[in-house]
């Protein structure tokens, strides 16, 4: 008999889908209550007043996302309602979006409750009320692990296990790829990369969104500026033709975003700012080249060399299947945590980080996969 899940989270880039999608593939059945993330309007004035009031004065976030939810809740109600008998799971990714009547009512109707901060504690700081709701809470940043209740535990991403997605032909090119939110400080790091890119003989394919027209105007060598976002689907056909990845990390989250889990399933190499993966169990120096610490003469090298393949042990370990059976504490699986040594240099990192500007501070649109897929 099928195990039968509540899946529910705000849907950006058609992530939402995919999980579903690979949940029936491993054999669920899934009640979908996730929600619509990106069509969201003001309905007047005094909304968006009152979201700009709460966000800058209070340092609250989350009122948008209260209107986001607003309305969907009574839809989402009415599928609760109609379930019967409970579900084995329930599978909450940014419960801080779900208003606590919907929270209380899917704990009453799931053996099991878990919940994912796929992003910063410290940006939305709302969903700290909401873990003593959960029987098992997992965050993304192994910072957020630290002083936390026992329920709280440290997820990484993962990379997701479909057939037609992650067996699919790789037709490899000498180019590397980045896809984020546009900032300053991603152009500046980006335009740093590309002449030394240029003397390896790789193509630069740097993608950058804004939703402001007076950066869309910029005409930024090397660089491809647009509106419109790509679904994460897209996203992972331009890294599989793609020899080398980019990942840029805000110094505000040491959390590793999902580009590093995209190159272990494509086994691709990765140039990246985050220190913190030299940590990890899958770290290779062969396959990441850490960005302000390894030695700038010897990227050529890096390039050139072949990619060291990693133990299947490892790389099943970060593949959606064993992510999801750790998750519902489903035996058999693979425990995933973060290294104790990435969770103290990440603290000490945010002790001595210096923010650069304003975006650096707010760590706009970074290391999550719901606010931005496409981060780097």
């Amino acid at each position: 008999m099928k195990k039968r899940i509540i899946l529910g989270l705000p849907t950006i880039y058609g992530l939402g889908s995919l999980l579903k999608e690979n949940l029936e593939y491993l054999g669920f059945e899934v009640i979908d209550i996730s929600f619509d993330y990106k069509g969201f309007r003001y309905k007047n004035l005094s909304q968006r007043i009152f979201n700009f009031f709460h966000k800058v004065f209070l340092k609250d976030r989350s009122y948008k996302d209260k209107l986001r939810f607003e309305a969907h809740q009574a839809e989402i109600m009415e599928k609760l309602a109609d379930l019967k008998p409970k579900a084995d799971y329930a599978l909450i990714i940014r419960p801080d979006t779900y208003s606590k009547a919907v929270l209380e009512s899917i704990k009453e109707k799931a053996v099991v409750m878990a919940g994912y901060q796929w992003d910063g504690l410290d940006r939305y700081p709302w969903a700290e009320k909401r873990i003593p709701m959960f029987d098992r809470f997992f965050v993304f940043d192994p910072m957020d692990v630290q002083g936390g209740a026992p329920v709280r535990r440290y997820l990484g991403n993962f990379y997701f296990t479909l057939p037609r997605v992650f067996e699919t032909p790789v037709t490899q090119k000498a180019g590397a790829y980045f896809v984020g939110d546009y900032s300053r400080e991603r152009v500046q790091f980006l335009q740093s990369l590309q002449p030394l890119l240029a003397g390896a003989n790789m193509l630069p394919d740097f993608n950058l969104f804004s939703g402001k027209k007076r950066r869309l105007k910029q005409a930024v060598p090397g660089l491809k500026l647009s509106a419109a976002a790509i679904s994460y689907e897209q996203n992972l056909e331009k890294v599989k033709k793609a020899s080398v990845l980019i990942d840029i990390t805000a110094p505000c989250h040491k959390g590793l975003s999902l580009r590093f889990f995209e190159a272990i399933c494509y086994e691709k190499k990765i140039i990246t700012n985050n220190s913190s993966v030299a940590s990890y169990d899958f770290y290779h120096p062969d396959n990441i080249f850490i960005y302000g610490v390894d030695d700038l003469s010897g990227l050529t090298r890096f390039l050139e060399k072949p990619y060291k393949a990693l133990p299947q042990e490892i790389s099943r370990k970060y593949a959606f299947t064993n992510w999801i059976r750790y998750v519902l504490d489903m035996a058999p699986y693979t425990p995933i945590s973060a290294p104790q040594s990435a969770v103290l240099s990440a603290c000490s990192a945010l002790k001595s980080v210096h923010f650069s500007s304003k975006k650096e501070l707010e760590c706009h649109a970074t290391g999550n996969p719901v606010a931005s897929v496409h981060h780097g």
